[in-house]
């Protein structure tokens, strides 16, 4: 077979991602900065070692930032009113859970971009930038771009992906339970397990880290309160997805998640049904007629 449809497919890819990266050059001397157009929900549980640290950092991008701490046991909320007393802070229970918290937060902003961070989620300098800059370059429809999220180790975590079929769920198991030595054929995907190697339109990208535009958050009506954490940020992205705006991952942007939040199985059980009564294949074909 000739290699020449390959050859085409790759230059004209190449020549897209070229355009991308001029238009989003041309259109970044003209944006408001951060500081002006960007709110954040910093949903906190147990993060006094190192919250305040990161909100004196995020305050010098954002406008205003608003914690929702999930009935912390240590001192986080404590630590906040005294070292940065700018930062208003609410209480909800745990079993609100962290869906219920972003939209509490958000309910406090005004801005027109919502920045979500977990407490234990920190943004690299220059990644809150480029996911402003990629939501402008994306036009009025782009309505979420996401980092590449990595473990302190280095290790990529689950930053964005498609709509969860049972092959792709089948695939994900595939590639995290079998060693590499054991898999057979060997290929490089077009979009590699946690996060596109590079910037990609996806169907969801995960809610430890994200720039959300807020008409489309409001539209669809924010996140749904029945997840607790699983789940959440999927149902998001299908709902938007659902309703004409478009999602991207952008992994020139980076973050660290420091130390993720371990949900109870049952929990897990329930987002799971209840994704499945939103998403699955009765769903679909109910939306569809």
């Amino acid at each position: 077979m000739s290699p020449e449809p390959d050859r085409e497919r790759q230059l004209a890819d190449e020549a897209a991602a070229r355009a991308g990266i001029e238009r989003r050059a041309a259109v970044s001397h003209d944006l408001p900065p951060t500081s002006e157009t960007v709110g954040a929900v910093v949903v906190t549980f147990n993060d006094e070692a190192h919250v305040t640290g990161m909100l004196r950092a995020l305050l010098k991008e954002v406008a205003e930032i608003v914690v929702c701490d999930l009935g912390s046991r240590d001192r986080t909320l404590t630590l906040i009113a005294e070292r940065c007393p700018e930062v208003r802070r609410r209480g909800l229970p745990l079993e609100a859970g962290f869906a219920a918290a972003i939209n509490e937060g958000a309910r406090e902003l005004t801005q027109p971009y919502l920045l979500v961070l977990h407490g234990d989620a920190r943004l690299r300098p220059g990644a809150l930038e480029r996911l402003h800059g990629q939501l402008h370059a994306g036009g009025r429809r782009a309505a979420c771009c996401g980092p590449r999220i990595t473990a302190p180790d280095g290790t990529l975590e689950l930053s964005a992906g498609f709509r969860p079929t049972l092959w792709r769920r089948w695939r994900a198991w595939w590639r995290t339970a079998v060693p590499r030595s054991r898999r057979g054929r060997k290929r490089t995907p077009r979009l590699a397990y946690g996060a596109p190697p590079i910037l990609a339109e996806v169907d969801w990208v995960s809610c430890a880290a994200a720039l959300l535009r807020r008409e489309a958050f409001d539209e669809v009506g924010g996140m749904d309160e029945g997840f607790f954490l699983a789940w959440a940020d999927v149902d998001l992205g299908l709902r938007l997805r659902r309703a004409g705006w478009r999602t991207y991952c952008e992994p020139r942007a980076r973050a660290i998640h420091l130390d993720r939040v371990e949900e109870s199985a049952e929990s897990r059980r329930r987002a799971r049904r209840r994704f499945a009564r939103k998403h699955g294949l009765v769903a679909r074909l109910r939306h569809a007629s």
